[in-house]
């Protein structure tokens, strides 16, 4: 999918801007060098940040619910224009649940490498039990197989038209611009990794790979460790497209209602976000994030486990709770540690 026109568009400014702040990496920050992961991007779900699901006239109407996405959509598309800068080698990292979508047709293992856009069946399938790594160079097999970690290969196609427009995505071009069927019971997460990798790069390639929402904290830590030693490990530079939302429990109109709770832990994860504080996210209460709608606490723990003993450099384009839920946008790059 190619970039839309309006995608940063001719809108008014909203009353909300992206913010660009960040923490720089102490002195003696490790270099980048090609061959290593060296950024990780970090970004919301909500569909509205597809233009064709908005609707309206955002210019006749600040209020309208377009006009309040656009800085958000803004930054989504400023990180992954710097993660496609960076490289076209992508993991797609974001939370499963029950009812999200129809998922994969069964549970996958956690074998990234196929890199499978020959066709066949959509979704997870093409890579179930998966050993061997693409010969087109996929992202590297993590280890032993883990049955609890879904993967989608490069070969997923997938339609935003369960939410109300047949927007076709998929995680690489050759499998977009081929005949395979759009799966539209796809979950979310991988809906929006193939639509903002196709917004930022046609040679960009990605897998996506899912966690359980549910997942203990140390379960999740430990994925994003062991993915950030394989990728280090790899011959080419590789990036991490981590896909979470916050409390989705902070307004009168957000999904879950008004929680009084949940803006103090929304603040406390934003904090904890825009300073890189790994140690802060692996210690969220896991059952009160559930409670207050907090879909991407696995995601965020996945995301503290690939900066495991590194002081993290990132730089937060955006955070707010426009619709009631807390969306954060910022890119980490490895610092002291690494």
């Amino acid at each position: 999918m190619r970039p839309l026109s309006d995608l940063s568009g001719n809108w008014p400014n909203a009353s909300a801007h992206p913010v660009r702040t960040g923490r720089a990496a102490p002195p003696g920050r490790a270099a980048t060098v090609d061959g290593v992961f060296g950024l990780a991007v970090l970004i919301p779900s909500p569909p509205v940040l597809v233009p064709e699901l908005c609707g309206g006239r955002p210019e006749a109407d600040g209020t309208h619910l377009a006009a309040q996405v656009r800085p958000l959509r803004e930054a989504v598309l400023t990180a992954a224009r710097d993660l496609a800068a960076f490289t076209s080698r992508w993991t797609v990292v974001g939370v499963s649940a029950a009812g999200d979508g129809n998922g994969p047709r069964e549970a996958g293992v956690f074998a990234p490498g196929t890199d499978d856009t020959s066709g066949g069946s959509p979704g997870a399938s093409p890579v179930i039990g998966a050993g061997t790594e693409g010969a087109s160079g996929g992202v590297p097999r993590l280890g032993a197989p883990r049955a609890d970690v879904p993967l989608f290969g490069a070969g997923t196609i997938g339609t935003f038209r369960g939410y109300g427009a047949d927007v076709r995505v998929a995680l690489s071009e050759v499998a977009l611009q081929g005949d395979g069927p759009a799966d539209p019971g796809l979950p979310l997460a991988v809906l929006i990794g193939g639509w903002v990798r196709g917004c930022v790069g046609d040679e960009v390639r990605a897998d996506a790979w899912l966690v359980d929402q549910d997942a203990p904290a140390g379960r999740c830590v430990e994925l994003g460790e062991r993915l950030r030693r394989e990728l280090d490990a790899q011959p080419e530079a590789h990036g991490v497209l981590v896909i979470a939302d916050g409390a989705a429990t902070l307004s009168t109109s957000a999904p879950g209602y008004l929680d009084p709770r949940a803006q103090a832990v929304q603040d406390r994860i934003d904090d904890a976000l825009s300073a890189g504080e790994a140690t802060v996210l692996t210690t969220l209460d896991t059952d009160l994030c559930a409670e207050l709608g907090v879909s991407g606490r696995a995601a965020y723990q996945v995301l503290a486990g690939l900066f495991s003993g590194d002081v993290p450099k990132v730089e937060t384009l955006y955070r707010a709770a426009p619709f009631g839920v807390g969306y954060q946008v910022s890119t980490w790059r490895p610092g002291v540690g690494s």
